[in-house]
């Protein structure tokens, strides 16, 4: 029997948090924009997340994370809601959502059963990523 692949990518990022590895301070080395952290803070908006049951590992511009339903995403920060807005153009409208001055891409989760499509984050969630980062700013 094979794990789902959000488990194992939940036992990775519950490894890493509990390593302390991820930050160093520096510049990211996240495939994200640059990001003016005084007016969106990853940390916070993750710190902000994990009280909302969601586990994330906090980062400067690029959070790796799961969704309280088991959705593995990827949170990724820009300068302004525009780059983002383009960012996200890139990509796949059916993997990926815009929030404020994020980009969540949600690609590669399994479908929660057969013959369902594959997992995808929710409104609630979004919502809730959407208040972290207001809280944020």
């Amino acid at each position: 029997m094979q794990k789902p692949a959000s488990h194992i990518v939940l036992l990775v990022v519950a490894a890493a948090a509990l390593a302390g590895c991820g930050g160093s301070g520096g510049k990211s080395s996240g495939t994200g924009g640059t990001v003016n952290s005084s007016k969106v803070n990853g940390i916070t908006v993750g710190n902000c997340l994990n009280t909302s049951d969601f586990l994330v590992q906090p980062s400067i511009d690029v959070l790796n994370g799961q969704a309280p339903s088991g959705v593995v995403f990827t949170l990724t920060f820009y300068k302004d809601a525009a780059t983002a807005k383009a960012a996200a153009a890139k990509k796949s409208a059916k993997t990926t959502a815009l929030v404020e001055n994020g980009v969540v891409d949600f690609k590669g989760n399994p479908s929660p059963y057969a013959g369902a499509p594959p997992a995808k984050i929710s409104k609630v969630e979004l919502d809730a990523i959407k208040s972290c980062i207001d809280k944020s700013k």
